[in-house]
């Protein structure tokens, strides 16, 4: 059997949501789009399932194709269309294709259930309003269609009732009872970017009008659900000024709602004029309005609104819906982790009536940082699929829930990327020094300031490297003794380099010396005193702790005595050998960029040098390959930028190309030039991947003070953060923790980081009083800018 270690606890949630469906119904279908309203009426979540209408060349509008994407759905219902163009059309909505006999048969579009499974019984007397066959379309789009007339003025399988009257469908709409919105009970969006409560919206139609009946339709299948309040009623341009009492109806449903929008109602149509539009709008008693339209969310709330009512017909409503949300009643559960399968365990947040089949969405930090991929999600479990920042299964409906899952490491995960697309890889040599080293230390090290260039200076040259040397200094006229002197410096490969501290490049002698401890402390470096042999001339170095009272040469064994610095003993310093082998091998710079990256993204994870075998017979090197925060990876790193040739790029992108990584990455030790950058980005774009690039002026910045902050830094910090908070009032927008923590960022100079608590704070307040703040802070921004101007103005000193 196999072990399973137990990883600790962690915060999981669930969502529970109907599998929800696109309709494709050919453009101008009447019976398309009744056929679709047909089944949207039967299902749980059908009110939110957008309809597509699809010409004979298979276009579809670009709007459409938005609504799609933000409605999430899980596959297109093909209703009426061709069905090689309907298939074209699902492929490039990214959805799979399935024909409407097919919705019930276990298919991508049949993990829901009828609303009533939901909504369970309802009393006979309170039933919503459906439309029938005998219905005019604007009633089936507004209310939900069922088709049949009952027989006794009922349907007792969907819980609704007909109705013959126009009026009853309006005011139907005005209470909510009306038979598609049981769609939607017990579901809702946990998660969405809406813009608040926004004006009403008043769609005016033909009675059998396909264009605006199906607009409506659309507009409504993205209003939000739960997050905000957005009321949508679709009414009949020929009817509508007959309805005995409707607009006293309307206007008290309108002086039930807080004002926190503008103007109170939206009217709107894709073919009924502005003329007739005003004309309904008198018969309704609104008023016009040139007020700017806003929506939002105020506290504290204001009152209740007044008659008259205001309404513009200029706006297009679709504005307050087209933003990103995520569906589904959710819970927040703890798991007992394990390195293997780990149980899920919670109640279910919706509470079925009957049996039902729906979709179970599990999200947390268990699933941070792993790519969103086909075979990542087959590792948690065999039916996941990935939806947004977490795995979906599709289950059978269950009042709690008990199943387990499997959560890969990040290591894992970057294994089963290369097992997909290779034959075999495995670690390249010097990627087994590299993964060794990580494994010891903390390589973050190589980032600090100059411990990297220390490590590189110590390392023991390879014999080629002083060979080209010795050939350089003889080119330059050195006498032999100086050749002799480097080349006994030096060691060769037998005798490990040693250095003292005062001789590493580039640092001041007191950084020297702090480097040379820290590689020490690290485990990388050892200190040692050096003697030089009078009679067999061997230059030795001896490890501190061996270093005896009196020095011998390890050599002959003659007395010797050891290096003098100055007045005092030289303390030199060695690397370990296996990261002198580390860095002879070149590893150095892939772990240096490995910890820069883990520094800006840590849920990241990198294999340093793997050899890749693929399945043609070929083979590769990859310097660097692995997750970074969610996303693929491979990289190409040089020590000199110089050794970018056109040929290498091109090669370089390839391989990535061919690993399946999203990101390629050029790094180099120096600077990389603008030339290879933009020859790296368009290969890159060529094969749709982002580029990264990492040199030295992000691997090993300069380290420099920061610069002093006068009083006028100081004003000008507080007035620029006051200006952006003013810019955001005046676009009547609220403020994310992110916003907040920039703002504070800006009033305090660029060396703060806020804490929690001021961030909550700034965002509080700007929740809570909004716009009020204008006047205040415009006054402060006014006295700021008076101050710097004083601190600008040259004293009577500096003047005379």
């Amino acid at each position: 059997m196999e072990r399973m270690d137990y990883l600790g606890q962690s915060l999981m949630q669930a969502a529970v949501l109907p599998g929800r469906v696109a309709y494709l119904i050919a453009a101008g279908s009447e019976a398309g789009f009744r056929r679709a309203l047909l089944e949207a009426s039967s299902r749980w979540g059908g009110m939110t399932e957008p309809m597509v209408p699809v010409t004979p060349e298979g276009t579809v509008v670009e709007r459409l194709r938005q609504m799609v994407r933000i409605a999430g759905v899980e596959a297109a219902v093909n209703v009426d269309v061709d069905p090689g163009v309907a298939v074209g059309v699902a492929a490039d909505l990214g959805l799979v294709c399935v024909p409407i006999d097919q919705i019930r048969a276990g298919t991508d579009a049949s993990w829901t259930c009828p609303p009533l499974q939901i909504t369970g019984i309802v009393e006979r007397p309170n039933a919503p309003l459906a439309a029938t066959d005998e219905s005019p379309l604007w009633q089936a789009a507004a209310a939900g269609y069922i088709g049949r007339r009952p027989a006794e003025g009922y349907w007792p399988d969907v819980q609704a009732r007909p109705s013959g009257h126009g009026d009853d469908f309006g005011r139907s709409q005005l209470f909510e009872a009306v038979h598609i919105l049981q769609s939607v009970e017990q579901f809702g969006e946990h998660h969405s970017v809406s813009p608040g409560h926004a004006p009403a919206v008043l769609w005016i139609t033909g009675p059998d009008d396909v264009e605006d009946c199906l607009a409506f339709w659309n507009l409504r299948a993205l209003r939000p659900v739960s997050s905000a309040d957005i009321p949508m009623m679709l009414l009949p341009s020929d009817e509508v000024q007959h309805w005995m009492g409707f607009p006293k109806q309307l206007a008290d449903f309108l002086g039930r709602r807080s004002r926190q929008f503008c103007p109170d109602v939206l009217l709107f149509s894709e073919n009924v004029s502005q003329e007739q539009l005003h004309q309904i709008a008198g018969v309704l008693q609104l008023v016009p309005t040139r007020e700017e339209v806003r929506a939002g969310v105020r506290w504290p709330e204001p009152p209740a609104g007044q008659a008259p009512f205001v309404y513009r017909c200029d706006v297009d409503p679709a504005d307050f819906v087209l933003q990103e949300r995520e569906y589904g009643l959710t819970t927040s559960f703890d798991v007992q982790v394990f390195s293997g399968e780990s149980m899920m365990r919670f109640a279910s947040p919706v509470q079925f009536h009957g049996p039902a089949r729906a979709l179970v969405r599990i999200s947390g930090s268990l699933l941070e940082g792993l790519p969103r991929r086909a075979g990542i999600a087959a590792m948690i479990d065999s039916d996941a699929q990935w939806r947004g920042d977490g795995i979906q299964l599709r289950m059978q409906a269950h009042h709690s829930y008990l199943f387990p899952l499997t959560f890969p490491t990040l290591a894992q995960a970057t294994a089963r990327l290369l097992d997909q697309v290779t034959a075999m890889h495995s670690p390249s040599g010097p990627g087994r020094l590299g993964a060794a080293l990580q494994r010891q230390t903390d390589i973050a090290a190589l980032l600090e300031a100059g411990v990297y260039e220390a490590v590189i200076a110590l390392t023991t040259p390879r014999s080629k490297e002083l060979l080209k040397k010795l050939q350089e200094l003889e080119a330059d006229g050195e006498d032999d003794g100086r050749l002799i002197e480097i080349a006994a410096t030096w060691g060769g490969r037998a005798e490990r380099r040693y250095l003292p501290a005062d001789a590493l490049e580039g640092m001041s002698r007191g950084q020297a010396a702090g480097v040379a401890e820290r590689l020490c402390a690290l485990g990388w470096a050892e200190r040692g005193l050096v003697t030089k042999c009078e009679q067999c001339g061997i230059r030795a170095f001896h490890p501190l702790h061996e270093a005896g009272g009196r020095a011998r040469c390890p050599g002959c064994s003659a007395a010797c005595t050891y290096d003098l610095r100055s007045d005092h003993l030289g303390v030199f310093y060695r690397l370990d050998s296996f990261a002198d082998r580390a860095s002879d091998n070149g590893v150095l710079p892939h772990l240096l960029v490995a910890a820069a990256l883990l520094r800006d993204k840590p849920q990241s994870f990198f294999l340093p040098g793997t050899d890749l075998h693929f399945s043609d017979g070929t083979t590769e090197e990859v310097d660097l390959f692995g997750i970074y925060d969610g996303q693929v990876l491979s990289a190409e790193i040089k020590t000199s930028a110089s050794a970018f040739t056109d040929s290498q790029l091109k090669r370089d992108v390839a391989l990535s190309k061919r690993l399946g990584a999203d990101i390629h990455l050029l790094a180099a030790m120096d600077t990389v030039p603008d030339d290879a950058r933009h020859k790296a980005d368009r290969l890159c774009r060529e094969a749709g991947m982002k580029l990264l690039v990492r040199d030295r002026n992000d691997l090993r910045p300069a380290a420099a003070p920061p610069a002093a902050v006068t009083p006028a830094d100081g004003l000008r910090h507080v007035r620029d953060a006051a200006h952006q908070l003013l810019a955001m009032l005046e676009k009547h927008r609220g403020i994310s923790p992110g916003q907040a923590a920039k703002i504070l960022k800006t009033a305090a100079g660029p060396e703060a980081k806020p804490v929690p608590a001021q961030i909550a704070a700034l965002t509080t307040a700007m929740d809570r009083y909004g716009t009020q703040l204008s006047g205040p802070l415009q006054k402060i921004e006014a006295a700021l800018d008076g101050l710097l101007d004083e601190l600008a103005a040259p004293t009577a000193d500096e003047a005379s």
